[in-house]
């Protein structure tokens, strides 16, 4: 969709999910700490009703957290809960507040560090894990510098149009899959910093298996290539939400020196460090509703089942 409207999104067969968007409008009107509780409360509900998504939560982290108890990993998982579910009720901030408004809810740490390594000649990739607050760490970016980045369309094309729009309200370039690097590099090498998620599990195909949180993980081993073609320096970045503040902070963390080496498996090992690292700004705000290890080594069961 890449954020263009189109009558067919009219159709009656979106109608349902144009009444959703309504409710998140609704939301975006109400002041952060009614979202939060209201959030808060959705989250437990959907802990509870939604057990497929409890145990992922709870697998992912009881391998990245082992010294944790059962009843440890249980409230861990509760808070992730609700920390997903407050981010939910606020995402339609990143749709329609004025930009004075999503200002006022962010607070940036480490932005300097672009204009540093530009100063000094280098191109800037970001990235940026896989968190609760994700879109607010793109709205940041965005805001703050011209941008570009790949973009994974959703199915449904109301929603793929709304989150699309959102990630280019403030400049950034979008390019999906089919799009290649091409562009990317293009842009990166024009000055635009690149925003890249490299954390998800894409399968065995694609993938080479590296240590995350102590896990064997199936690991896309492109970043060090891409950092090397686009003469780019990488800051891994994350987006932490402060329950007490009312504000996300956006963080852009120092990078390795010596990244990328040219080895794809230690790039991608490298590659891993730096998102740990952001992982503990704030574990329970990383995106463990995903199946990080849906892929195993082999020999290895699934952890899922």
């Amino acid at each position: 969709m890449n954020g263009e409207f189109s009558n067919t999104l009219l159709h009656p067969r979106y109608w349902l999910t144009w009444m959703g968007i309504g409710f998140f409008y609704l939301g975006s009107q109400l002041p952060m700490p009614v979202l939060d509780k209201i959030g808060s409360l959705l989250g437990r509900y959907l802990m509870k009703k939604n057990r497929k998504r409890h145990v992922v939560v709870k697998t992912n982290l009881s391998l990245c957290f082992p010294d944790k108890s059962e009843a440890e990993l249980e409230i861990m998982a509760a808070k992730h809960f609700e920390f997903l579910m407050q981010s939910m009720m606020h995402y339609g901030l990143t749709w329609w507040a004025s930009e004075k408004k999503l200002q006022s809810l962010m607070q940036l740490e480490g932005f300097e560090k672009i204009d540093q390594l530009q100063q000094q000649g280098h191109n800037v990739i970001i990235l940026l894990s896989h968190c609760t607050g994700l879109e607010f760490a793109v709205s940041a970016i965005t805001r703050a510098f011209p941008s570009s980045g790949p973009y994974k369309p959703f199915k449904n094309p109301v929603v793929d149009y709304l989150i699309a729009r959102a990630r280019q309200r403030f400049g950034c370039r979008t390019f999906t899959r089919e799009d290649g690097f091409r562009p990317i590099i293009s842009d990166a090498r024009k000055g635009r910093v690149i925003i890249y998620l490299a954390d998800e599990d894409l399968g065995p195909e694609v993938s080479v298996f590296t240590p995350f949180c102590g896990v064997e993980k199936a690991t896309i081993p492109v970043l060090g290539r891409l950092a090397k073609s686009c003469k780019a320096k990488v800051i891994p970045a994350i987006s932490c939400y402060d329950q007490a503040a009312h504000q996300y902070r956006v963080s852009l963390l120092d990078g390795l020196a010596d990244f990328p080496q040219g080895d794809e498996q230690g790039d991608a090992v490298s590659m891993n460090q730096m998102i740990e690292k952001t992982v503990e700004r704030c574990p329970l705000q990383y995106l463990w509703i995903l199946k990080f290890f849906k892929t195993r080594p082999e020999g290895q069961g699934g952890v899922y089942s």
